[in-house]
């Protein structure tokens, strides 16, 4: 689940997944690792995209990134992305370079978080 902070920002709140996850270590371990290894690469990707104003790209990097928010049991951080891959498709790219900050800075927390189970 990801909350909104005081500031306005997501952060990651790991309790859903842990609930879904906890028992299996395993199966725990491997979605972490692959969160962990693939991530960043997705949000460059989605760096990219924004910075060349590539809104077809940009709504990949977005649904790449809301599957990932969805594994990781993060709603809120999910709904931002299907949001930004829609703004996308509609070729908002405005909207969409704002919300692709907020997906930026709800996935670090969870990268952070993450480092911690």
């Amino acid at each position: 689940m990801a909350h909104e902070s005081e500031a306005g920002g997501f952060y990651y709140d790991p309790s859903e997944f842990l609930q879904l996850y906890g028992d299996d270590p395993d199966l725990k371990a491997e979605i972490l690792q692959v969160l962990t290894s693939e991530t960043p690469g997705k949000l460059e990707r989605l760096r990219r995209a924004i910075a060349g104003e590539e809104g077809e790209e940009i709504a990949r990097a977005a649904h790449s990134l809301a599957n990932t928010a969805g594994t990781m049991r993060s709603e809120q951080l999910l709904a931002t992305c299907r949001e930004l891959e829609a703004v996308a498709r509609a070729g908002e790219t405005g909207k969409a370079r704002e919300l692709a900050e907020a997906v930026q800075a709800g996935f670090n927390d969870m990268l952070a978080k993450a480092a911690e189970l």
